[in-house]
């Protein structure tokens, strides 16, 4: 039996949110995580830009459908995950930009968690490790 010819580079690069005001959104990821706006697509049914962490190649791309119509989030995906060095620092200011809590800070061993809902619906998960 040969062995298998090595799998192709497949690295996760983006995970879309629709938002209902791409503004807002934008201004809450910056706000709250320090992620800078990179690049836009503006097309007839929609206009979506990518945030990401200085000196990180993962996107969380934000579209904003034009047609007006709303959008379910639904259940079937869990929360984004986000890491920090100062989970109650950026839960604070996420509360100050309008998210509402989810799951208080949480220890479970070397690591803390707390999950929030942004202004637009969507779930954050937090995650702190060694403290």
């Amino acid at each position: 039996m040969t062995a298998p010819a090595a799998a192709p580079r497949c690295d996760p690069g983006f995970v879309k949110l629709h938002v209902p005001d791409l503004e807002a959104a934008i201004a809450f990821f910056r706000e709250v995580f320090g992620w800078n706006a990179g690049q836009v697509l503006d097309l007839a049914e929609f206009r979506q830009v990518a945030m990401s962490a200085p000196d990180n190649p993962f996107d969380v791309i934000l579209r904003c459908w034009k047609d007006g119509k709303p959008r379910d989030i639904g259940n079937g995906w869990g929360p984004l995950g986000v890491r920090t060095d100062n989970l109650d620092g950026v839960l604070a200011r996420a509360i100050d930009c309008g998210s509402s809590m989810v799951r208080e800070p949480t220890a479970a061993g070397a690591v803390r968690f707390a999950i929030l809902r942004t202004p637009h619906g969507h779930e954050i998960e937090l995650i702190q490790q060694g403290n």
